[in-house]
């Protein structure tokens, strides 16, 4: 049995996303309204290499809460080898800090 006192239900706290959590750099563009835009990120492969991804298309942009904690969720796809890849960026405003969920 669960017990509250109704103080938070002003947004639902998400579940974490499942996959692979990566750190990554983020070139990202503000708008003059507050609105970002990831246009392209870095991420360290296997073997410690630099791989980068232009062109970063992204389909959905969500507001949500880990932990109490704001979090903007993007689901992106972009190009990576030839191939279409599908991806997930979480920016976390707290921290400044971004992270890839593949």
């Amino acid at each position: 049995m669960a017990f509250g006192i109704g103080i938070n239900t002003e947004h639902t706290e998400q579940e974490p996303l499942s996959g692979t959590y990566h750190e990554v750099a983020v070139q990202c563009w503000f708008t003059a309204t507050g609105k970002s835009l990831p246009l392209m990120l870095k991420v360290k492969g296997e073997d410690e290499e630099i791989i980068q991804i232009n062109h970063i298309q992204v389909l959905t942009v969500e507001k949500q809460w880990y932990a109490g904690i704001v979090n903007w969720k993007y689901r992106c796809q972009a190009v990576l080898l030839g191939k279409q890849i599908n991806f997930v960026l979480l920016f976390c405003p707290e921290d400044c800090a971004w992270k890839l969920v593949v």
